[in-house]
């Protein structure tokens, strides 16, 4: 017999004549989101204008259809990146097929398979965290490959947003999952266009699931939008953005890996090892490749992140010669485990041509290469971001 939280968070029967409008939300709300959303963004492509309070060029369209959109250098300066201004990306787009209310179900290896709609969800104990994410693919378009059917991102693949929701580990907990059961199998709504095509499905480690992932459904204090996985998304902080599963309808308890073609097959390096965590990466936000600077003091600002298990970022460096010689930088705010970190670094220039340079370092000493070695997929670049300047 499947069960859910009641309003108290206790386990209940369910009963599904439950009032739709307390259950969650409807198809046609969901839908009308999304197509305003992307109808926004597109506006914006095509009139230079920003929708929904986005500044101009806030997002660079990569794909129209699936809509594939990276963030500017511009709107990464900021330790929270608004919502209007968060990278998109999906494999084919969000779900049109709709149920009649959303819900969560989490079955498998479990003692009380559970159903949860999103009024259970708000009535368990909630969390806030601020998480970076960034897709795998980011920078493949900066890799000097021949050809590479991915979305050819350059930097922008990347956004931080504050994500409110229950911790993974709560849910699984209140099931009661089996020992035997190492792996947690997401399944989403969205589905392939052509009937033959693999769906996209990922599963995360146990281990990862008791720890930091969470069953998010607000993002920056609001609704997740449907672009963005809404109404409720998998984050996984530390790991590359495949594995946050937009548009989360099933969590299931299994006791190996997933054997989906994006598990088994796709998502590998070079060398055939899985692509999962972030790597330690910066980049400069300001100033911007071919702006003109003054001789002299300029400060040099960006952001850093990495995995997890690395630790967080130590510190970053900053170049004005060719990595001849490196200026340490500052570090700014607080750090915040699976979210980026601010920096800003002071170096003096010389009038005539320049080129800055900036490398991250994180807590267990591994330091962002000056260029990454290049993989057929095109994942995982995090090649030394290279700005070049005039000054004078």
């Amino acid at each position: 017999m499947q069960k859910s939280f009641d309003g108290n968070g206790d386990i209940t029967d369910h009963h599904a004549a439950s009032d739709v409008s307390q259950r969650g939300v409807t198809r046609r709300a969901m839908l009308r989101t999304g197509f305003l959303a992307a109808g926004a963004l597109m506006a914006q492509r095509l009139f230079g204008q920003s929708a929904g309070g986005a500044p101009p060029g806030a997002l660079v369209i990569r794909n129209a259809r699936p809509l594939d959109a990276e963030a500017s250098i511009v709107t990464l300066r900021d330790a929270v990146t608004a919502t209007d201004a968060f990278f998109v990306r999906s494999h084919f787009g969000p779900p049109t097929d709709w149920p009649v209310a959303w819900q969560l179900v989490i079955d498998g290896e479990v003692e009380t398979p559970l159903t949860l709609t999103l009024r259970d969800l708000h009535a368990a104990a909630r969390v806030t965290r601020t998480v970076t994410l960034e897709c795998a693919g980011n920078g493949r378009a900066l890799f000097a490959l021949p050809s590479s059917s991915g979305v050819q991102w350059e930097r922008g693949a990347v956004s931080t947003a504050t994500w409110t929701g229950v911790p993974l580990n709560t849910l699984l907990q209140r099931a009661g999952v089996k020992t035997p059961a190492q792996h947690l199998w997401m399944e989403g709504m969205d589905r392939a266009p052509l009937p033959n095509a693999p769906r996209f499905l990922r599963s995360i480690p146990r281990a990862l699931a008791d720890s930091d992932a969470l069953v998010a459904y607000e993002m920056n204090g609001a609704p997740i939008p449907l672009l963005h996985g809404g109404p409720v998304r998998l984050i996984v902080p530390g790991w590359f953005g495949m594995a946050s599963t937009k548009w989360l309808t099933h969590v299931h308890a299994r006791t190996t890996e997933s054997d989906n073609h994006f598990m088994a097959r796709g998502y590998r390096y070079a060398d055939g090892s899985a692509v999962t965590t972030m790597r330690t990466k910066s980049v400069i936000t300001m100033p911007l490749s071919g702006d003109r600077l003054p001789a002299g003091r300029v400060t040099v600002r960006g952001q850093a992140w990495t995995s997890i298990e690395s630790g967080g970022i130590r510190g970053v460096e900053v170049s004005a010669d060719g990595g001849a010689t490196w200026t340490p930088g500052t570090l700014l705010g607080d750090a915040h485990a699976g979210a980026w970190r601010g920096w800003e670094a002071a170096v003096t220039l010389a009038p005539g041509a320049a080129t800055l340079l900036a490398r991250a370092t994180d807590n267990t000493g591994g330091v962002q290469p000056m260029q990454a070695t290049a993989n057929a997929g095109g994942y995982g670049n995090n090649s030394i971001h290279q700005v070049p300047v005039h000054v004078g």
